[in-house]
């Protein structure tokens, strides 16, 4: 997108962007950002260009979101909205979030957005109305002629499916796999953590750093967190297909074997003369004498007896686990059976007239492209219908002859009309009917004629549910209605939210962005336990209907 609205900009092209995705202009070890890159080489530099900013979420957590987006508008000048009545754009907003804060603190019965509408200092609606367009899709079926620019469909009520893991019940319940998950020492993720106490201090020179305020980011603790993330990838793989844990697994244990390789051979890894200060961990000829991946360690500084026991105790645990989801093959895969019923029901009783159409989301690539090795032949012979398989990662494959596979032409020919694939390319007739995503779509396609939509997992945040049901709950659609499929782990609800709690534990979480910058966010045991109330009441509210983003309960966004 940037690359485009880059080379529109040398010939005046007006360009547009997910604003939400230029929230943040903080600079990131001296690289360029994308932020930086389209305040300085399209907003500033050259010709005069427009740009359009569209955004579902604007606002996240900070008004610095809205700040760092208003500033494209203004070429970042503080004071340039005085004509409005704003005298300063970051002392408006400041307050603002002085009043979003004291909001976040309420009780749960007082925490409306009305509330917070009344909190909210008049400058800051003086700033939205200034360079804001905002349409809400109650405000446009009230506000406008829907027969003159076509009508929202109407939504059915969510249908939730419990799915079990194995048809011959064999594979361990997941609270069982939960604990596994949380004993393992996961020490191929962290080797900081076994450096013997004399070179602690060497590694702590080299890799430790000052953050804002004068605090120090420890990169033992960076460790830490990444050894819960992988917990909860772990989880979270689980929930999503017994393949794609599998598989993780299974990559794990390959980690795992690599290293004790290495143990088992530490002479050919070790040169007593050199130390972490010394070397270029570039350099080829010291390239195995070094473990880890950011963050480089050399294997003679290790507690090679700790580390070598705590990685064969993984390995004992992983094995396990890897010998139990090997034993669930496809025909098995109660959660794939019941996604392929559900397919079938679709394709013979139609919601809309013949439409076929479904979409079928999952977090990840990998249960993408098992899912498609597992359908599109399927299908094909038993429906003669066309698959997709869309995973943003070079991995685009469908059963629709004659097209590219690149993503434009695969969304193109899953929704040909909203598409208007008749003023592109008029020869092909056939089409595909059945499109397997990762998020790399969930925002800014227009798939309208599409009526089905599956989430084959749960994400965690259940903004990007709506945002997934928002490819085809759109103006203008050619469906009287629309149907939202969840998939969930078969538990109770405050189980898998309690389940989710304890995975993440008390960890220090890193937001670390697409570009790179860390920004350290300490724990507050409260925050989180408000956070899981809220995720805890969205997701009890999407299994009863879909909202629009304004009115999920307990949201952060507005």
């Amino acid at each position: 997108m940037l690359g485009k609205m880059l080379d529109n900009k040398r010939s005046g092209i007006v360009g547009d962007a997910l604003s939400h995705n230029f929230r943040n202009n903080e600079a990131r070890n001296d690289r360029e950002t994308r932020y930086s890159r389209l305040m300085n080489q399209i907003i500033k530099a050259g010709v005069k260009t427009k740009v359009l900013m569209l955004s579902a979420t604007p606002v996240n957590n900070k008004m610095n979101d809205l700040k760092n987006q208003v500033a494209f508008i203004t070429e970042g000048i503080d004071e340039a909205l005085e004509a409005a009545g704003i005298e300063s754009i970051e002392q408006t907003l400041r307050k603002a979030q002085l009043s979003f804060n004291k909001w976040l603190k309420l009780e749960d019965q007082e925490r409306k957005s009305d509330t917070l509408l009344e909190m909210l200092n008049f400058d800051y609606f003086k700033l939205l109305d200034a360079v804001t367009i905002a349409r809400s899709r109650k405000h446009i079926e009230k506000y406008y002629n829907m027969a003159e620019i076509g009508k929202f469909p109407e939504r059915l009520k969510p249908r939730n499916v419990h799915a079990d893991i194995d048809e011959y019940n064999e594979f361990p319940e997941i609270k069982e796999v939960n604990k596994l998950i949380n004993r393992l020492n996961l020490s191929a993720y962290s080797p900081l953590k076994y450096v013997m106490p004399e070179k602690q201090e060497e590694y702590s020179r080299k890799y430790d750093k000052k953050v804002k305020g004068g605090s120090v980011f420890k990169q033992i603790d960076r460790e830490r967190s990444l050894v819960h993330l992988m917990r909860v990838n772990l989880l979270k793989r689980m929930e999503s297909s017994i393949h794609s844990f599998g598989m993780t697994v299974a990559s794990l244990l390959t980690k795992i074997d690599d290293l004790l390789v290495k143990l088992d051979h530490i002479q050919q890894y070790s040169n007593s003369d050199i130390t972490i200060n010394e070397i270029d961990i570039d350099d080829e000829d010291v390239e195995n004498m070094l473990i880890g991946s950011k963050v480089k360690v050399l294997l003679q500084d290790i507690d090679r007896i700790k580390w070598k026991q705590d990685l064969q105790d993984d390995r004992e645990k992983l094995e396990k686990l890897l010998i139990e989801s090997a034993k669930v093959q496809a025909p098995r895969d109660v959660k794939l059976n019941k996604l392929k019923s559900m397919i079938e029901q679709k394709l013979l009783y139609p919601i809309n007239g013949d439409n076929k159409k479904i979409i079928i989301f999952t977090a990840f690539a990998d249960t993408a492209s098992y899912l498609y090795e597992e359908i599109s032949e399927w299908v094909s012979n038993h429906h003669g219908i066309n698959t997709a398989l869309v995973t943003g990662s070079g991995g685009n494959q469908t059963t629709l002859k004659g097209i590219q596979k690149d993503l434009n032409s695969i969304l193109t020919n899953f929704s040909p009309q909203s598409k208007e694939r008749s003023k592109i390319n008029s020869s092909i007739v056939d089409e595909i009917d059945i499109l397997i995503a990762t998020d790399c779509i969930s925002e800014g396609q227009n798939l309208q004629d599409c009526d089905y939509l599956i989430n084959y997992d749960i994400h965690w945040n259940p903004v990007r549910i709506i945002q997934r049901f928002g490819r085809i709950d759109r103006l203008g659609s050619k469906n009287d209605v629309i149907q939202l499929v969840n998939f969930w782990p078969n538990m109770d609800l405050d189980e898998y939210i309690n389940l989710e709690a304890r995975v993440s534990g008390r960890m220090v979480l890193l937001d670390i962005s697409a570009t790179g910058e860390e920004n350290v966010i300490e724990y507050d045991e409260k925050k989180q336990m408000n956070d899981l109330e809220y995720r805890k009441k969205q997701l009890k509210q999407l299994q009863e209907e879909v909202v629009d983003l304004e009115d999920i309960s307990g949201a952060k966004f507005f």
